[in-house]
């Protein structure tokens, strides 16, 4: 099943869920906001920086990201290590728990709601001020991420490693409970988050910002969500982001550059989005080709594009 952007609505599809989001935009304004990168910088990302992608680590994390959505049972069955799995009931916002206990370690795998109509809506997109962080965000995310941190907080450990894991809204929330974390004292030590909508306005401590890892599909507009206009300045993401394009294909891009390159993005990949890119399901597949087949460090633009 195939659907694209219309008008102001956007389907998302997550597995087995449908989310109809209304969005408050116009190809008019996004053209207008976006301007197009500059020739200098568009020089710039046609160049390689070399960076080599570890894609064994990468489909651990998916594959979390992807059972967050499985039944309890299923995931415990899964996965042996798990020592909490819950659905936080008021946000609908299902998480579980794996502790290592030998290599000193646990992971936190987000899902994202089942069902969130109201979350692209202006009063659910608007930027908030988060106190404890001393940042604005997303009000949507923000509500849903506090609920999730007093939950989760009681089961993890300050003596052990915290990794963080989530896909679409799920990893959206998976920032900021790091966040949160990370301000209260716990050793997050990696994120790896796929498919991620913005969320912050503002930017977060560099200590932070280097600990997570966007994978971003080719044909995924989720990632360049909420579109300009719903905070000044606008959303902007954090931390690296590694594209995966067809084959053994993928575009690495820094903290810098990949928060700059977004608004083009969106225009860009307005007109050419396919909901089955957003899938968990495509992911792994991506992901599992480059393992299997090799991989191939491309540039973001090739001269002329």
């Amino acid at each position: 099943m195939e659907q694209r952007i219309l008008g102001s609505a956007l389907i998302v599809i997550h597995p087995g869920k449908i989310v109809r989001a209304a969005l408050m935009l116009s190809l008019l304004v996004l053209a207008g906001c976006a301007g197009g990168l500059s020739q200098s910088y568009k020089q710039a990302l046609s160049v390689i920086v070399p960076h080599e992608v570890d894609f064994d680590e990468l489909k651990y994390y998916a594959l979390r990201s992807d059972s967050a959505y499985d039944e309890p049972s299923e995931i415990r069955k899964t996965y042996p290590n798990v020592t909490r799995v819950t659905t936080v009931q008021s946000i609908d916002v299902q998480y579980f728990i794996e502790t290592n206990k030998a290599a000193g370690t646990q992971t936190l795998s987000i899902r994202g709601t089942a069902e969130k109509p109201n979350m692209w809506q202006d009063v659910e997109a608007a930027a908030v001020n988060d106190t404890f962080l001393d940042m604005r965000v997303h009000r949507g995310f923000r509500n849903d991420s506090v609920a999730v941190f007093q939950d989760v907080k009681p089961y993890l450990r300050k003596d052990m490693d915290i990794r963080v894991t989530g896909h679409s809204l799920g990893a959206a929330i998976a920032l900021l409970v790091a966040a949160y974390l990370d301000k209260e004292g716990y050793t997050v030590t990696r994120m790896v988050n796929f498919g991620q909508p913005k969320v912050t306005a503002d930017e977060p401590s560099k200590q932070l910002s280097d600990r997570v890892t966007r994978i971003v599909d080719d044909r995924d507009v989720v990632p360049m969500l909420p579109p300009p206009g719903f905070a000044q300045p606008p959303y902007r993401h954090v931390g690296e982001e590694i594209i995966l394009r067809p084959g053994k294909n993928y575009v690495f891009l820094d903290d810098h550059d990949s928060d700059r390159v977004s608004i083009e993005g969106f225009v860009r990949e307005f007109t050419n989005f396919s909901v089955k890119e957003h899938h968990m399901d495509n992911y792994i597949a991506n992901i599992q080709g480059k393992i299997d087949n090799g991989s191939n460090q491309v540039p973001y633009l090739l001269l002329g594009q």
